[in-house]
């Protein structure tokens, strides 16, 4: 169901109208916007996000829903990726406001069941860690399904393995981590195909162990401030101890090397997903 959109004085579309619900912390789009640009986890997500697009060579234009801060769009931008428009739906305002600091051009504070697609030639679209907030992810998926043209693709990236829940997850508004059995549930009930999916951040399993896991096995519990203040300190660290910058930016060169190999690495904090209509 489409809506009419109002571009506003700041120079965001927004909608006439939605009742459209997602599960995610009112202060979460300034907290990524906060460590976005001195966090190693963001910059090789977006490596890995980055790679994928380029294997498929996606044309045309290309729609971020649940884009965040404009963080995916902005290095899509500047990697020259996109022969269109590169477009960003994104519920949350501080969000857009965020992205319009980041010289995003389309910005539409919305959904994309309100989103008139007939205005863009979407064939490619970017789903980076949202429908782990989508309670029926199916139903939402399935919803996507009937809007968007044949042959389009969706990049997926979502937070993998239930033993590696955390408070945090809960914070952030997880329903769940993603298995990949959890492949085969979104196939089997909808009707994509899965054209590609590898586990991803295998070198990040012992520090989310040490910092996340362990503390709440030993029965420490976090306010959510505390975990905010932790979460920052955890994102960012690495960028200010070489030692482990060094040891981290290897291991993800070594593993983005296994992908472009042909090699699918078989665990991993993200899962990273493509499927197709």
């Amino acid at each position: 169901m489409t809506s009419n959109w109002i571009l506003d004085k700041n120079g965001i579309h927004i909608p006439q109208l939605t009742d459209e619900k997602i599960s995610y912390p009112e202060e979460g789009n300034d907290f990524c916007f906060a460590v976005e640009d001195n966090s190693d986890w963001f910059k090789y997500r977006n490596d890995l996000i980055l790679y994928f697009l380029k294997k498929y060579n996606v044309t045309g234009d290309f729609l971020d829903i649940g884009g965040g801060n404009g963080f995916q769009i902005q290095a899509i931008e500047d990697a020259n990726l996109i022969s269109g428009n590169s477009i960003l739906i994104e519920p949350g305002y501080s969000g857009c406001l965020n992205a319009k600091k980041r010289n995003c051009k389309l910005i539409f504070n919305g959904f994309f069941q309100n989103f008139d697609f007939s205005k863009f030639h979407v064939t490619n679209y970017g789903l980076f860690d949202v429908i782990e907030h989508i309670e029926d992810d199916i139903q939402f998926l399935n919803e996507l399904y009937d809007i968007i043209p044949k042959n389009s693709r969706i990049f997926i990236n979502v937070p993998a393995r239930m033993k590696y829940w955390s408070q945090t997850d809960l914070f952030a508004g997880h329903y769940r981590r993603y298995e990949n059995s959890d492949l085969n549930r979104i196939t089997s009930l909808t009707k994509f195909k899965l054209v590609d999916s590898s586990y991803y951040f295998n070198f990040y399993i012992i520090p989310l162990f040490i910092l996340r896991i362990l503390p709440e096995k030993l029965g420490f519990k976090k306010s959510e401030d505390e975990l905010i203040a932790a979460e920052t300190r955890n994102l960012t660290s690495v960028t200010k101890q070489s030692l482990l910058n060094r040891l981290f930016l290897f291991l993800h060169t070594k593993s983005m090397k296994n992908i472009q190999r042909g090699k699918r690495i078989k665990n991993g904090t993200s899962l990273f997903f493509v499927l197709e209509k």
